[in-house]
């Protein structure tokens, strides 16, 4: 299914592996197998404990929608959700409802190689405004490879897509492809509610969304307080909102490193610049 299903390390820490698909022509079973599986995520969830290093396997062509708050309400520390496939057959969770959520309320979660279109559907013409599509109130939630569509027109959009609270410590964004239309006008795409969210790391992240004048969002908008020892590096951030000049809106007095991102925004005539950047040191 293009991925290995296990390594030595984590068969050693006593994690067990479920399977999960909805795909046609499989039979639906206890999840033990890639030809068994469970039907839905929290189904497979349901069979993880906390803290044993559980993976649960989603299928190529997986398709669920993320209609209520809380939608995988299974979900339990140290689990790991890792999608299977490629390009558009990666497991896909479309969000269909304003107040539509994954918590990362537990900690130490890794979610990997899927889709997740907050904004809904990418061909659909039914407004959905998104209050905030996944909310972190747990440490070390990680976020790798995903493909995170936030907005798709004037009123299919999420407000916020990720908001981290004061306990969100150590939680990583890493080599996600994060979009937004152009005429999808968001509030921010990361922001933080608080002074916390600790070594924070936003690393090799492509993130392209419209986003509101600097007065009322940025695309990483972390400047409820000061956060320590965060790592900003080697992003591409583009606001394509047009005469917005605003894409990091750091506070003054977090510490870290920001390097090697390339920034851009929707007019060409002015550089891009951020919000307290330089005292972000």
């Amino acid at each position: 299914y293009g991925a290995p299903f296990a390594s030595v390390a984590e068969i050693a820490t006593g994690g067990k592996i479920f399977f999960a698909s909805n795909r046609s022509g499989l039979q639906a079973g206890n999840g033990s197998t890639p030809d068994y599986p469970l039907s839905t995520i929290n189904a497979a969830l349901a069979k993880c404990q906390s803290g044993r290093g559980d993976i649960v396997y989603v299928l190529p062509g997986h398709a669920e929608n993320i209609s209520a708050a809380d939608a995988w309400s299974s979900l339990v520390a140290g689990t790991k959700i890792i999608g299977l496939g490629s390009g558009t057959d990666r497991p896909t969770f479309t969000w269909t409802a304003a107040a539509g959520t994954i918590l990362g309320n537990v900690a130490n979660v890794r979610i990997q190689n899927c889709r997740l279109l907050m904004a809904g559907a990418l061909d659909s013409t039914t407004a959905l405004t998104v209050t905030v599509g996944m909310p972190f109130t747990a440490a070390g939630i990680q976020l790798v490879g995903n493909f995170i569509n936030v907005g798709v027109d004037a009123d299919q959009l999420t407000t916020d897509a990720f908001t981290l609270d004061a306990a969100s410590d150590d939680c990583l964004f890493d080599s996600n492809h994060i979009h937004g239309g152009i005429l999808a006008e968001i509030t921010s795409v990361i922001t933080t509610s608080a002074a916390g969210a600790d070594r924070l790391t936003i690393s090799n992240n492509s993130i392209t969304a419209t986003v509101a004048t600097a007065a009322t969002g940025v695309l990483l908008d972390l400047d409820a307080g000061a956060l320590v020892e965060n790592n900003i590096v080697n992003n591409r951030l583009c606001n394509r909102k047009a005469a917005s000049k605003f894409v990091v809106d750091p506070h003054a007095d977090s510490t870290g490193i920001v390097e090697m991102n390339r920034m851009y925004v929707g007019d060409t005539g002015t550089a891009p610049t951020s919000l307290g950047f330089a005292t972000y040191t």
